[in-house]
């Protein structure tokens, strides 16, 4: 197996994800870290079902770039980047973006269903990253790669995430658990259909 590829898709999403996110709270606040509501991303790509059935699709290519706390999307852009620099070369860079899209894209939206309108616009790239960690914990349990700086990236990237869930909402989120529970699944596709390739 070829393990030096290039991470394409970890660097083009990392560095989407910094300058829209940081240019939409711009424009929304006059200044990179400015408050802003999660509201004022409806214009901008925050996602629900409504929208979808409006078939206004490239809101789920656009939501997960945007962060209403542009700190929180600074910490999501590093635990993505060192999760997708050790783990893109695994499953080549076409299918780690569609472990990134669809977990991300089920976790957002179902996301959205635990949240009043006008508020349950679905943002940000949590749920994604979750779906790409259950590649990176399921790579560890089948032995593929047991190295610390792979165990790291994964207490960085979930650790945070699931100790503010339990501080705010006493449970861990229902996008999380979806994104992960898709990364998941991808993942085990992948593995099994690929062994040949990957493993």
């Amino acid at each position: 197996m070829k393990v030096n590829r290039f991470p394409f898709v970890t660097v083009i999403i990392s560095l989407l994800t910094l300058c829209y996110s940081l240019a939409v709270n711009h424009e929304i606040s006059g200044s990179l870290f400015g408050a802003i509501k999660i509201v004022q991303l409806e214009p901008y790509g925050g996602v629900t079902f409504g929208h979808l059935w409006n078939l206004e699709l490239w809101r789920i290519f656009v939501a997960p770039l945007i962060h209403v706390k542009q700190l929180h999307m600074l910490f999501n852009v590093l635990s993505f980047a060192v999760l997708g620099c050790i783990l893109e070369k695994y499953i080549a860079s076409a299918r780690f973006f569609v472990l990134w899209f669809i977990s991300g894209t089920v976790g957002t939206l179902i996301s959205t269903l635990t949240v009043e309108p006008p508020w349950n616009l679905g943002t940000g790239a949590s749920q994604a990253i979750f779906g790409v960690a259950a590649l990176g914990v399921l790579l560890l349990w089948r032995e593929i790669n047991t190295s610390l700086s792979l165990k790291f990236a994964l207490v960085i990237a979930m650790v945070p995430a699931l100790l503010l869930d339990l501080i705010y909402a006493h449970h861990p989120k229902l996008g999380h658990v979806t994104g992960f529970l898709m990364g998941w699944a991808i993942s085990l596709y992948y593995l099994k259909a690929y062994k040949h390739k990957v493993i």
